[in-house]
Order: C-alpha cells, then sequence, then structure tokens
C-alpha cells in the first residue's frame, strides 16, 4: 500500500521526531513532508504520531511499520551499494592473460594497486606464451592481454601502455656494472645467456644489437627474461633482459642500459568489435600508472 519513498519520508519524521527535521534530512519541503504523513496515515487507516508540542511522538501501530520496514530498507542500502559499486568498476569480474615478460612484475603490481579497494571483485589471471594471449582476447576467453610483441590479427586492438628497452644485468660486483652503458664489444668478452631464435626479445636484439660474435659467446639460450636473470644471478653468464624485469630490484643484479639503446614497448590486448567493459577500462588505468611508476622508478 506505500511505496518506498513515501516509507522513507515516514522513518526519517520517526528518526528525528519533526516535520522540519525530516525535511531538512531529505532535502525537501516541509509542506511536503507533513502532506505524506498525512497521506500514509489515510492509506492505513491509524494514527502514527502523537502531537506532542513541537514533536512527533510515533504510536506503537507506528512502531510497528518501523520494524516491519527494516528488512525492506536493509536490502534497498544492499542493492544501492551494489549500483554504486557497479558504477565505481568496485565489483565484477575481470580475466587478465599476459606473456611472462609483463606477468612477472608491471601486471602483478597493477592488479595489487587495482584490487586494494574492490574486495569483491574476482579476476582470473593467466600467463601464456605471444599466440595464446592473443588467441584468448580475440576468442573473448579473455577481457584483456599483456604482450610486448603482439600479433596483427583482425580481431584484436594493441594499445601501447608503456616503453623500455633491453637492458644488461650482471652481478653487482661484475666488471660491467661499473659502466655507465654496455656495447656488443663490452659483452664478448663474457659467457652470454641469450634467447630462443624467434622470441619477442630474441627478435628485438638481433635487429641491430646481437651480433654473430655474441652468438659464438652465448652458452645458454632461454624463452624469458625472468630465467635469464636467474642465470645471472647465480653466476652462470651475463644476460640482456627487457627493464620490465627488473624493476622493483626482484634480482641481485645490476642493470645497464645497451649501446646502442634497443627500445621495447608493452601492449594492452582488447578485442577490436566489442565495447570494453567498464572494469577493464578502469584496470587499463591503473597498469598505466603503475608502468609510469616503473620507468620513474627504473634508473640503470
Amino acid at each position: 500500500m506505500l511505496n518506498l519513498r513515501q516509507l522513507e519520508i515516514f522513518r526519517e519524521v520517526i528518526r528525528c521526531q519533526t516535520t522540519v527535521g525530516a525535511a531538512e534530512a531529505l532535502a525537501i519541503s516541509q509542506p511536503a513532508v507533513s502532506n505524506a504523513i498525512r497521506q500514509i496515515e489515510a492509506q492505513l487507516g491509524v494514527p502514527l504520531f502523537d502531537r506532542v508540542g513541537n514533536r512527533l511522538v510515533p504510536t506503537d501501530e507506528a512502531r510497528e511499520v518501523m520494524r516491519g520496514s527494516e528488512p525492506i530498507f536493509s536490502l534497498y542500502r544492499a542493492f544501492s551499494q551494489k549500483l554504486k559499486d557497479l558504477r565505481d568498476t568496485r565489483t565484477g569480474s575481470l580475466r587478465v592473460l599476459s606473456t611472462p615478460a609483463l606477468a612477472n612484475a608491471l601486471v602483478p603490481r597493477a592488479l595489487k594497486a587495482f584490487l586494494g579497494n574492490r574486495p569483491d571483485m574476482h579476476v582470473f589471471f593467466d600467463v601464456r606464451r605471444t599466440p595464446g594471449v592473443v588467441e584468448g582476447v580475440e576468442t573473448g576467453f579473455a577481457d584483456v592481454g599483456f604482450s610486448l610483441a603482439p600479433q596483427q590479427r583482425a580481431g584484436t586492438e594493441a594499445s601501447p601502455i608503456s616503453s623500455g628497452q633491453m637492458v644488461c644485468v650482471c652481478p653487482p660486483d661484475h666488471p660491467l656494472a661499473d659502466r655507465s652503458e654496455v656495447s656488443a664489444r663490452n659483452l664478448a668478452d663474457y659467457p652470454l645467456i641469450g634467447f630462443e631464435p624467434g622470441t619477442p626479445l630474441g627478435v628485438a636484439l638481433h635487429q641491430g644489437f646481437w651480433t654473430p660474435a655474441l652468438q659464438e659467446r652465448t652458452m645458454i639460450e632461454t624463452r624469458y627474461s625472468s630465467t635469464a636473470c636467474l642465470l645471472a644471478e647465480s653466476g652462470v653468464g651475463i644476460a640482456v633482459v627487457d627493464s620490465f624485469a627488473v624493476v622493483g630490484g626482484r634480482y641481485q643484479l645490476a642493470a645497464r642500459p645497451l649501446s646502442p639503446r634497443v627500445p621495447i614497448e608493452a601492449f594492452a590486448l582488447t578485442a577490436r568489435h566489442q565495447p570494453m567493459k567498464r572494469v577493464v577500462r578502469a584496470f587499463l588505468k591503473e597498469v598505466q600508472a603503475e608502468a609510469a611508476r616503473a620507468e620513474h622508478s627504473y634508473k640503470p
């Protein structure tokens, strides 16, 4: 018999015990509150308040209505919070794929910041090679993917999110750690850890830096920067990895830029022909913020 707005006014009058106070709390006029109370009493057919001076004292019937309305408003508050969380991207689900290079530092740091004030958000996160990341986004399995070298596919959109560079990593007491930058000639004197041919990082290095002399000095080939860093940290050899791998001091290694510089770029992959979810937009903003912090904090 009563609508939600009538119940809201009724409850506020009980709380304030004056129509003036209820009007101020609800940001409506005092006559509007008085009219609403009269209408409610007429609809129910019972008096709800006793007028004692300037105060409205609820009757037993009013208190019964108040108790009965509490579950309704508990649900209403929970639903309102749910809508607010949806608006503020504080709830929902997110499916993320990443290649190992970005999954080892950038994406986890961004997820930590993103989930810090979103306790009800559910995230699926998996690490795959570049073709798997692209396929996952293209088929709709993932909402967003991250890669250093995205393949050109009709179903995906690649947006740059951060610029890095390839760096030489070695133990802090190694002679190369005393240099401000490292050339191919400098590396040729030491056993090296290289990348498997055809990998994105391997391709980047072979485009003008990784000479035949360096290839001859390569003792171990691996696919991932994290593996190369662990090998270098163990003293197996000198490695050249992407700068994303060494942000945050995860390894006991010195990192020095190459000469000439070898740039590397990180991309976010999304479906080309589907509208981007608001939660994905919010997460991408966090990734870009974390990437900016990483670029600022990285000092070879």
